[in-house]
C-alpha cells in the first residue's frame, strides 16, 4: 500500500503572509478545467488545489495562497508550500489546474509547459489557456468557444 505524508497545518503570522503575497506576481492565476485531479488526499498539493472551486475562472495565485494560509482559523499552509504544489502539479500526469498569466490583451497564457494536461495534448509555455472572449484550451492546440 502506498504511503504518503498527511499535511499538518501550522499557525501563520499575518506579517509572513503579507510578505509572501507582496513577492508574488500580481498577474499569475490558476485555472481549473473542471476535470478530476488524481492525488493523495491530505497532501499539501491536494489541500491547496481543492480550494479552487471555480471552473474556467481565473483565480489569482495570491487569492489561492491567502485561502490556503487560513484553512483553519489562523493556521494553514505556508505560502511557499502552496507555490511549490502549484508548480509540481504543472508537470503531473492529468494536470487539470493551469498556472497562467494575464496578458495586456486579456488572454490567459500558460506560465510553463504542461506536458500531460487532463484535457489532452501538451500545453506549451505562452499558449492561450483562456482567451479574452472565453475560448478555452481543449488539448489539441485549438481554442474552443464556450457555449453560454
Amino acid at each position: 500500500m502506498a504511503r504518503y505524508r498527511t499535511t499538518i497545518l501550522n499557525p501563520l503570522p499575518d506579517a509572513v503572509l503579507a510578505d509572501a503575497l507582496a513577492r508574488m506576481p500580481a498577474d499569475q492565476h490558476l485555472i481549473w478545467n473542471g476535470r478530476p485531479c488524481p492525488g493523495h488526499p491530505g497532501s499539501a498539493r491536494a489541500l491547496a488545489l481543492r480550494l479552487i472551486n471555480e471552473i474556467w475562472e481565473p483565480v489569482p495565485l495570491r487569492i489561492l495562497v491567502s485561502r490556503a494560509a487560513r484553512l483553519s482559523g489562523r493556521s494553514g499552509l505556508n505560502p511557499d508550500t502552496v507555490r511549490n504544489a502549484v508548480r509540481m502539479h504543472q508537470s503531473a500526469s492529468y494536470a487539470s489546474y493551469f498556472l497562467v498569466r494575464r496578458t495586456g490583451l486579456g488572454d490567459y497564457v500558460a506560465v510553463v509547459d504542461v506536458p500531460y494536461p487532463s484535457s489532452g495534448g501538451r500545453l506549451r509555455e505562452g499558449e492561450v489557456v483562456l482567451g479574452r472572449a472565453g475560448a478555452r484550451y481543449d488539448g489539441s492546440g485549438v481554442l474552443v468557444c464556450a457555449v453560454p
